[in-house]
């Protein structure tokens, strides 16, 4: 792939873009990896990678990558044996480190790490014992620590006092009463590392020194008086000390963290990475970016692209397209008028294949599919060079020659303008021949143009689609959106009008337009109007479909739940009679033997017709299960279960029950919110349970207090960093510390608008 196609197509302005999203100083030498890619295993891999990071930052923010250090240098200072690094370079090493363990840290803390993320905390492990000495023995400014050895602390505490000794004695010189006179000044300076004293220039007849130094003025001479000399001397001696035992540490913890420097280098790479991954994860989010699917050849299907650059330049007016190729489709011809956003789309659909096949996400809806080219050309804008003495159509027609002979098959070939430069008879004619020759070798071809047989030659063979850039002929302006089966019009008549050209320049060029080219534009206007009334009336039809469609589900449910409602009163009716008959055949043992028979065998007809009978084994009932009470027609969830298993405590509504086994049947989750008694529309302003469905729950019945609203606050947090507006909390009524626990919990929560409680459910409105 030719760097001209990347530089058309804005890939490495693109790259440059996300480059901007990185924290540390290591992008650059991460990036210039970053290319296209061949294989759906590595592009597939990077994907995971980048979908991994974007779901740690939306839950749990950026990784901490602001700050870390730029180490290259010290590692290359390591690999030069007996090379030693200086505090500064030491203390670095060490901030990397811990940098390094922070974000092992973060991971570890984040709540929705995947494999990637757990394979980035295996290859950051700590080396803690790198950090300890480095500390023990650097302080934060940069300088070794007097505790760093015993014979550096001894020597710096000889210097301290020698220091102080000369300073005094230095005093003393300057009172005297013969030196006095000749003293410049009253404070002790420093010259060529030696202790001294500023007198006047005529010093020379009251003391005897050395002078190190003049003024710039030339009026005060840096002396150092005779007697001092000595002890000048030795504190350089010591200073000098110091310098060695200063250097025999930093040598020492060179070569302790030159042990380690494999270790160091594999962290150094996976920060790249790590950092490289994460500018990658934040450009998606910020462009609303989702994950593509790959594929080996096949149909090209995008909903909304966007391109991030006209995202940039219009930001809120950017008009998404859709990008949709059928995989026996080989030739998209895009049409339609200047400045129409033929090129753009053209950029885009190049743009959006060059990001899917780099391993990227793509600015769109939904799941994209994108098919994997082999190789990306694009020939974009005039190819005229002035130095080689070549026409604009010459430039262009070797640039498709260079192109043609490089692709392989497999390959997407973008061309802007074909044929442009030219007469349009033959322009047409040589473009349609490039095009088949493309499609012959294997290729797909889009391509944008203005001439209208190639339009038609769209519409004739059937491995071509037609494409039209969207142009309102009220406002007589573009609308910047595709048209799939249409030809567009270039229009460039209507263009003029639009900018007041004068009406004569527009009547007469209305005169010299062929006939046959004037009615094959209107044609095709027509056309194009025709079928956006046609798609404006479908989609009407659609709507339509979709709200029969929902008030027959509407009515399919009632009609459930009537026969549902009939079945269950009948079957109460047949067992309180049959209760009754027990009881009579109890009491009258002894009565008409045969009259009870006959009312017995009746009990068993009735029972047969109307009861409905379990089918399969019997289903064990837990505690959380949703229960059908028989005897009381009613819905219900199991809280309790007595000692005996065969006795259960039922929470309806705002009633706990105790109902026995023979009495229930498990169900499903109940789809109409029941209240006790017989209610079965919901009260005024709530929803169903069918409507709310989708609403995240959180069961906490049979938990501690302290345990349950441990639970609470995590769920609670969780729903508010999703964006959640409504969850609901199952906690029950039992003796009711629970629930009240619950309620004053969410009432002083701050993200918490509304509660409302029904019975052992708060449902909870989040801010």
């Amino acid at each position: 792939m030719k760097d001209k196609t990347l530089t058309y197509l804005d890939y490495f302005k693109l790259i440059e873009l996300i480059k901007g999203y990185s924290n540390t100083p290591y992008i650059d030498d991460a990036l210039p990896d970053i290319k296209p890619l061949y294989d759906i295993r590595e592009i597939e891999e990077r994907q995971g990678k980048i979908e991994a990071l974007m779901d740690v930052i939306r839950w749990d923010g950026p990784l901490p990558l602001s700050g870390i250090p730029d180490i290259r240098d010290i590692l290359k200072k390591l690999s030069v044996k007996n090379m030693c690094l200086e505090a500064g370079e030491l203390l670095m090493l060490s901030d990397f480190l811990r940098a390094t363990e922070g974000i092992g840290g973060f991971l570890r803390r984040a709540h929705a790490k995947s494999g990637y993320g757990d394979s980035i905390i295996d290859g950051l492990k700590p080396i803690p014992q790198i950090s300890t000495r480095v500390t023990r023995t650097i302080n934060g400014e940069g300088l070794i620590e007097d505790t760093a050895s015993y014979e550096l602390s001894r020597i710096r505490s000889d210097l301290f006092l020698l220091r102080e000794r000369i300073k005094r004695q230095l005093e003393k010189i300057m009172a005297r009463e013969s030196v006095n006179q000749v003293v410049q000044d009253t404070y002790i300076a420093i010259r060529n590392g030696r202790y001294v004293i500023p007198l006047k220039p005529n010093f020379n007849q009251f003391l005897k020194g050395i002078v190190h130094d003049y003024s710039h003025t030339l009026k005060t001479s840096f002396v150092e008086p005779l007697e001092s000399v000595e002890m000048n001397n030795s504190i350089n001696m010591l200073q000098e000390e110091e310098r060695e035992e200063e250097r025999r540490l930093l040598t020492e913890l060179t070569d302790f963290i030159r042990t380690h420097t494999q270790e160091i280098e594999r962290q150094l790479l996976l920060v790249k990475e790590i950092d490289l991954y994460h500018a990658f994860a934040l450009f998606s989010i910020d462009f609303s970016c989702v994950r593509p699917k790959v594929t080996e050849g096949g149909a090209i299907y995008i909903r909304k692209a966007y391109n991030p650059f006209i995202l940039i330049s219009k930001r809120e007016q950017a008009v998404p397209i859709d990008i949709e190729m059928d995989e026996e489709k080989k030739a998209m011809i895009i049409s339609g008028p200047n400045a129409g956003g033929k090129t753009a789309a053209l950029k885009t659909i190049g743009l959006i294949s060059l990001m899917a096949k780099t391993g990227l996400f793509i600015p769109a809806s939904g799941i994209p599919r994108v098919p994997i080219y082999k190789h990306v050309f694009a020939l974009i804008g005039d190819e005229q060079d002035i130095s080689t003495d070549l026409s604009s159509f010459t430039a262009h027609m070797m640039a498709i020659k260079d192109i043609y002979e490089k692709a392989e098959g497999g390959d997407l070939i973008l061309v802007d303008e074909i044929g442009g430069g030219t007469e349009p008879q033959e322009a047409s004619a040589i473009s349609m021949a490039i095009i088949d020759a493309f499609v012959e070798k294997g290729c797909r071809i889009v391509v944008t143009t203005h001439l209208n047989l190639l339009k038609a030659y769209g519409y004739k063979n059937p491995f071509a689609i037609n494409v039209a850039t969207a142009f309102d002929t009220e406002t007589k302006r573009p609308l910047y959106r595709l048209t799939y089966g249409m030809a567009g019009y270039s229009n460039a008549i209507h263009v003029a009008k639009g900018i007041a050209m004068p009406e004569g320049i527009i009547e007469k060029s209305y005169t010299y337009l062929d006939k046959q080219e004037l009615m094959l534009n209107e044609l095709v206007a027509s056309l194009e109007s025709a079928k956006r009334k046609v798609e404006e009336e479908l989609k009407d039809i659609e709507e339509k479909k979709k709200e029969i469609k929902r008030r027959l589900e509407i009515i399919d449910s009632m009609k459930k739940e009537h026969l549902r409602r009939f079945e269950l009163r009948c079957s109460e009716k047949i067992l309180e009679l049959e209760a009754q008959l027990e009881e009579i055949k109890r009491e009258a043992e002894s009565a008409d033997r045969e009259a009870l028979k006959k009312g017995m065998e009746r009990v068993k007809v009735l029972k047969k017709r109307y009861v409905k009978k379990e089918e399969g084994k019997e289903e064990e009932i837990k505690i959380g299960d949703y229960v059908d009470v028989k005897n009381m027609g009613m819905y219900g969830q199991v809280v309790d279960i007595e000692k005996d298993g065969q006795t259960y405590d039922v929470l309806v509504g705002n009633m706990r029950i105790k109902v026995k086994k023979e009495y229930l049947r498990k169900t499903a989750k109940p789809k109409v919110y029941k209240t006790p008694g017989y209610n079965i529309k919901p009260p005024e302003g709530e929803k169903t349970f069918e409507e709310e469905r989708d609403i995240p729950e959180l069961n906490i019945i049979g938990l501690r207090v302290d345990e349950a609203i441990k639970e609470l606050d995590r769920f609670v947090d969780k729903a508010v960093v999703q964006g959640v507006q409504k969850i609901r909390v199952i906690h029950g009524i039992g003796t009711g510390r629970l629930m009240g626990a619950v309620k004053d919990r969410l009432e002083k929560a701050r993200y918490v608008d509304r509660i409302e409680s029904r019975g052992g459910v708060t449902v909870v409105n989040l801010r």
